[in-house]
């Protein structure tokens, strides 16, 4: 390698003269037009180089490479963009497939096979594409999605296979440089993580596909993985794409290069579990609920005041002063059911044995300072957020807390928590999660959860005239998925699919026995049965309503009857209200077991949301958030920034401590994973931030960093749909976990009847069963 330098560089920068002894460029492939001009290539030169610097392995960090031109035959054109004709995107044009690159990345794998006299077979998506077409006899040319840009019958080639020469529109961009030298493309659109990969110095480009993947090898080990701005693979879009391979698809998501994921592996599990212990009316990590400091006495219903105040000393002392919360972190003693009327004697003081709960801050507004307002408060303190009707009421709207309508604003929305599985056949699939948070509340598996009414209308209060009462029907959640409807396996496409919706499934239960009877007479008359006697349902056993609700006591509500013959029912998340408490916590908090006591208000709650969320698009009606403080946009919780706002998110360091995990690494990630030693002399200076986030990880000895709970392992970011390079070569499609936005299917909302039935394949009852079954 030679550093000489070329009189229209900057002074410092290396030069690397290429080998132009071998190119298959193609000028044919050349745009020409008014519109198309030839642009400074020397950005593309600057990217090229680094990224061959570090393959090669002689990258220093901060030295700034450039090569001395690109292979011949190959050349950077711009044009205008179409929705915005002042901006001007490039592409690099050249490939004997006369189809461009999008960017220096996608070539880079091309230029390699150029460098190595073409000895090594070329990876690259246009390269793969044109071995097809010539094994499939299909003319090589423009095809389908080229763009436009030679007219026809220009650049056309000769019957003898030699390219007719066309002179490049525009003026050469760099001083000196000889008309018509060209440039050339070579990577798959979508590869995008590739750059991310080289910008860390790793030659194995794990974030785009395994280091051990021969380059050219056909079919379903050559797809590309299209990755988030860090480098990290998009899972689902790499199983969208196996699944058009391969028809069907069935296996579970693991995230391997993923520091999110292989952090949250051991806590969230744990968390889970957790939840099969804890009583359905102790709130949960990531919900908002009513929250007020410690008082003296207990609260109750005011008749003469209409509303709920604080009782003491035969005496009442006025509403508390409520305000919504996050709850950042749980009690480590145990909550009992007497500590929702008076604080039960605790071992540990409030900072231990309370709830620590954040105000709730604007989620329209960039001031999340409500955020640093926060208190461990016991359980008598907090109420269930869906239920502010009832505990609000009688307080003017002017004296409410500004917390309550922030809210509020948040109401219609949802995000899945843990996918663990991808399911389905060409050209649908189906991503099966732990749970889902749900405007306020956060749904588990095997949770029990109260549906609406069908018909029910929140601004009269009324019902469907057929039904002469408020009957509320219960879900115990067996599966919670979320459905793909035409899927998209095109690698640069930000989107899973065309269509998306979550259902959940379970089986249905109801304490009216007139519903159940009523029920059951219309599936025999749909069914064409005709008896003499009436059908009676029958009601559940001790045992079985034990079997079935993993909450203590729920045969206290009366008598359960399955409905649907117990097969499974498919719901929207729109006809779910929220969790079923045990009917003794029902008496405390609401002095009656009606399940009937926030349904007016959580849909009175959701149509406030989508009037004032602006992040949900007009025509739509659900926000729908990456991960829950997405949904709630937050930037920090607990005191720690949250997701990509963090400081100590070093994603150089935390992938190189992947490969110190995995035995893959190599000595520059020994260097990059900056683990502290254990021995010698002790240092006066801390190298790094890592001693920081060791405090704060699970994996202090591998180097992984504190990252939040509720975080997925990528998050999408709606990008401007162009495919041009921007100055800073980020040319990475954040489509993780599952696409943000508001895009949902009509319907979905649970109407009894035979339509909405499917069998059961094995019973399951218990939460603990259910995860065990799908692990």
């Amino acid at each position: 390698m030679a550093n000489s330098k070329m009189e229209d560089e900057d002074p410092g920068v290396i030069v690397i003269p290429i080998d132009s002894t071998y190119s298959d460029g193609d000028r044919a492939g050349w745009p020409t037009g008014d519109r198309f001009d030839m642009p400074d290539d020397s950005y593309y030169r600057r990217k090229i180089a680094r990224l061959w610097a570090q393959r090669l392995g002689f990258y220093k960090p901060g030295q700034e490479y450039i090569l001395d031109s690109l292979p011949d035959g190959f050349a950077i054109f711009d044009r205008p963009r179409g929705t915005d004709p002042d901006i001007r995107d490039r592409f690099l044009y050249g490939h004997p497939l006369q189809q461009y690159f999008y960017s220096t990345v996608q070539f880079f794998p091309h230029f390699c096979h150029l460098m190595s006299q073409g000895k090594e077979p070329c990876s690259c998506h246009l390269c793969e594409k044109l071995a097809k077409r010539k094994k499939d006899g299909i003319p090589i040319g423009r095809g389908v999605g080229r763009p436009r840009g030679r007219p026809p019958g220009s650049g056309t080639r000769t019957s003898s296979g030699t390219s007719t020469p066309i002179k490049p529109v525009g003026t050469p961009g760099r001083r000196g440089r000889p008309p018509g030298s060209g440039r050339k493309p070579g990577r798959p659109p979508g590869s995008t993580a590739a750059a991310a990969a080289a910008a860390d110095n790793t030659t194995s480009a794990v974030a785009v596909r395994s280091s051990r993947r021969m380059p050219g090898r056909p079919s379903e080990s050559s797809m590309q993985y299209i990755a988030d701005s860090e480098g990290t693979p998009d899972v689902f879009k790499a199983a969208v794409i196996k699944l058009r391979a391969k028809g069907q698809l069935d296996e579970k998501i693991t995230e391997p290069d993923s520091m999110d994921w292989r952090a949250e592996r051991m806590p969230l599990r744990e968390y889970l579990e957790k939840l099969n212990m804890l009583p359905s009316f102790v709130p949960r990590t990531g919900e908002l609920v009513l929250w007020t400091t410690e008082y003296e006495g207990k609260l109750a219903w005011n008749p003469e005041a209409g509303q709920v105040q604080i009782y003491r000393h035969k005496q009442w002392h006025g509403a508390p002063d409520w305000r919504a919360g996050v709850v950042g972190q749980l009690p480590e003693e145990d909550v009992v059911l007497q500590d929702i009327v008076v604080t039960t004697p605790k071992k540990w003081g409030p900072n231990y044995s309370g709830f620590r709960v954040e105000t709730f801050p604007d989620p329209n507004s960039e001031d999340k300072s409500y955020s640093l307002q926060h208190k461990y408060v016991p359980m008598k303190c907090i109420r269930p957020f869906g239920a502010y009707e009832h505990f609000l009421q009688g307080v003017p709207r002017e004296q409410l807390h500004p917390s309550i309508e922030n809210a509020l604003t948040v109401m219609a929305s949802f995000s899945l928590l843990e996918k663990y599985r991808f399911q389905g056949t060409w050209p649908n699939a189906a991503i099966y999660c732990r749970g889902i948070f749900l405007g306020a509340e956060f749904l588990a598996v095997g949770d029990a959860v109260r549906l609406k009414p069908s018909g029910y209308d929140a601004d009269t209060d009324t019902v469907d005239p057929a039904t002469t009462a408020v009957t509320l029907n219960v879900m115990v959640i067996h599966k919670i998925r979320l459905e793909l409807r035409e899927c998209d396996a095109d690698p640069r496409s930000k989107q899973l699919a065309e269509t998306y919706r979550v259902r959940i499934q379970g089986k249905v239960y109801t304490n009216d026995r007139e519903c159940a009877v009523a029920l059951l007479q219309q599936q025999q008359q749909q069914q064409q049965r005709r008896t003499q006697d009436s059908p009676q349902p029958q009601p559940l056993t001790s045992d079985e309503i034990a079997s079935t609700f993993h909450y203590v006591g729920m045969g206290g509500y009366g008598e359960w009857y399955p409905l649907h013959a117990g097969a499974l029912v498919n719901i929207s998340q729109d006809m779910i209200l929220g969790r079923c408490y045990e009917p003794d916590a029902m008496q405390l908090l609401f002095r009656s077991p009606a399940l009937h006591y926030d349904l007016h208000g959580v849909l009175r709650g959701r149509a406030y949301s989508r009037a004032t969320d602006e992040r949900i698009r007009a025509g739509k009606r659900w926000f729908w958030g990456d991960f829950r403080t997405q949904t709630l946009a937050l930037d920090t919780l607990n005191g720690e920034d949250v997701g990509h706002y963090s400081d100590v998110r070093d994603v150089k360091m935390w992938r190189a401590n992947l490969r110190v995990i995995d035995g893959t690494a190599k000595a520059a990630d020994f260097r990059d994973a900056k683990i502290p030693g254990d021995v010698g002399r002790p240092s006066t200076k801390t190298a790094s931030n890592f001693a920081k986030v060791g405090k704060l990880s699970k994996l202090v000895s591998t180097g992984l960093g504190a990252v939040d709970s509720s975080a997925p392992a990528s998050s999408a970011e709606d990008g401007d749909g162009g495919t041009s390079e921007s100055e800073q070569e980020d040319y990475t499609l954040r489509i993780d976990q599952l696409r943000g936005g508001t895009e949902e299917t009509e319907g979905g909302d649970y109407v009894p009847g035979p339509g909405t039935t499917e069998e059961e394949p094995q019973p399951q009852n218990k939460r603990a069963r259910t995860m065990e079954k799908s692990m």
